[in-house]
């Protein structure tokens, strides 16, 4: 779920989620009450240091500072197998945990 689409990014993220991707510019799935990083948070070691390593095109654009995560959602009664909410600007989910839940999703 995306919040955005400028130009061609969401296309381009396609690349790299083989599902659907949903768009929501009124921000339902953000609330009820939004997450928002400050400028503070730029300046933070943890940031700088995730900005540095990151090896896949990226651009400044969009709004920014609504805080993100990332849901693992199975089907039916599965529910939520994997939740991450950054608890700051640029917080990473630990990717092995994704994969683990992941996995738990049947294939068809």
């Amino acid at each position: 779920i995306v919040k955005e689409n400028l130009d061609t990014e969401v296309e381009d993220f396609r690349e790299f989620i083989k599902s659907d991707i949903y768009l929501d510019e009124a921000k339902h799935f953000y609330g009820p009450k939004i997450r928002k990083g400050g400028y503070l948070s730029l300046l933070s070691p943890s940031l700088i240091s995730t900005i540095n390593k990151i090896k896949l095109p990226n651009n400044l654009k969009g709004e920014g500072w609504i805080m993100g995560g990332v849901l693992v959602v199975g089907p039916g009664d599965q529910g939520i197998l994997y939740e991450h909410l950054e608890a700051k600007v640029g917080d990473r989910c630990d990717i092995d945990k994704v994969m683990e839940a992941v996995a738990k999703i049947p294939t068809q």
